[in-house]
């Protein structure tokens, strides 16, 4: 059976197999959700690695479009102690959808370091920081060591992702400041190359962070979270006895940024990305959600679409998704 799509309407919903296989033959929506052109074929690579200015390789996990280019890069820091190999079904679909995507090994991978205190974490975030940066500024030498991309990234239009502690580290490569109240220390960062940015969780929902954190970048936003979105550093343990204060952002905030929710989404969509899946169900269905309005958004801002736009503004989430999600809209000069 075949999903038909309803005429006139931009959707972004391309079923990836193992939505398909455990969703059966059309996701919640069809009436909503029309398939696209067939996606891209993609190649993933993870030959390519830099090095920090620590002498600290930094590899890298590729994914591209196999034909055509220039697309517009996506670099996506992962979850905290997560690595670079545990985000293929966000970053094989977007590359699908025409982008190249990149995944840096941070230095918390694989629990390289040992969380021994706040100020252990805070240089991880600056090295996490610094590595967002270096992939852009080597983008000649990642050509160099991976040739087969060579023509294939478009030199501007850049979006920083983040799933995770790597929500705080896009937010900073777009232009986030935060004051710790530990040992008030400002964190930012001089970056100012990446001119859109997706969260994959809410940043708001870590114990040390204030709510409406996802707000604090002066650039276009997307924001995915759920009803169960808590990750190591959320608000089911103690209290913490300080907060991180959000600093005004160097640059002008009036810009569109969408909220999507999913109902009982958690923090890892069930165990398909950051971890190994965990008991329960993994949560297909709402990644396949994530996937394709992530996709709209990113359409709309980096390659100028229109029809995008107009979906985002317009569709009837709960009705698209019989219920499970909802996506706000936050208008510029909202807040």
């Amino acid at each position: 059976m075949e999903c038909a799509p309803r005429a006139g309407q931009w959707l972004v919903f391309c079923l990836l197999s193992f939505a398909a296989a455990a969703l059966g033959a059309c996701a919640p929506g069809d009436d909503a959700y029309q398939a696209r052109a067939p996606a891209l074929t993609v190649v993933a690579d993870d030959s390519v690695a830099l090095t920090a200015a620590s002498d600290r390789p930094v590899p890298l996990k590729i994914f591209y479009p196999a034909d055509g280019g220039p697309y517009p890069l996506i670099v996506l820091s992962h979850g905290t102690f997560s690595s670079i190999h545990r985000y293929d079904l966000v970053a094989e679909y977007w590359a699908g959808q025409g982008y190249v995507v990149m995944l840096p090994q941070h230095m918390d991978a694989e629990y390289g370091v040992k969380p021994s205190s706040y100020e252990v974490m805070q240089n991880v975030i600056r090295t996490r920081v610094a590595d967002m940066s270096l992939v852009l500024d080597e983008l000649d030498t990642i050509e160099a060591q991976l040739p087969a991309v060579e023509g294939k990234i478009a030199r501007e239009g850049y979006v920083a992702a983040g799933h995770s502690i790597g929500t705080q580290v896009a937010m900073l490569v777009t232009g986030a400041r935060f004051r710790t109240e530990f040992n008030g220390e400002v964190m930012d960062s001089p970056e100012d190359r990446y001119s859109a940015l997706v969260l994959v969780s809410d940043p708001g929902k870590m114990r040390l962070m204030p709510p409406d954190t996802w707000l604090a970048s002066p650039v276009p936003t997307f924001m995915a979270t759920g009803t169960d979105d808590f990750g190591l550093m959320g608000r089911r343990g103690a209290p913490t006895e300080g907060q991180t204060e959000i600093l005004p952002a160097v640059s002008g905030m009036d810009v569109l940024r969408y909220e999507l929710l999913l109902d009982g989404g958690d923090h890892y969509f069930g165990g398909l990305i950051q971890k190994d899946p965990k008991k329960g169900e993994p949560d297909h269905e709402g990644l396949v959600i994530f996937n394709a309005t992530s996709t709209a958004f990113l359409d709309a801002v980096t390659k100028n679409d229109r029809s995008a736009r107009a979906y985002l503004n317009s569709v009837d989430m709960p009705a698209a998704t019989q219920g499970r999600a909802t996506l706000a809209r936050l208008e510029p000069g909202a807040d």
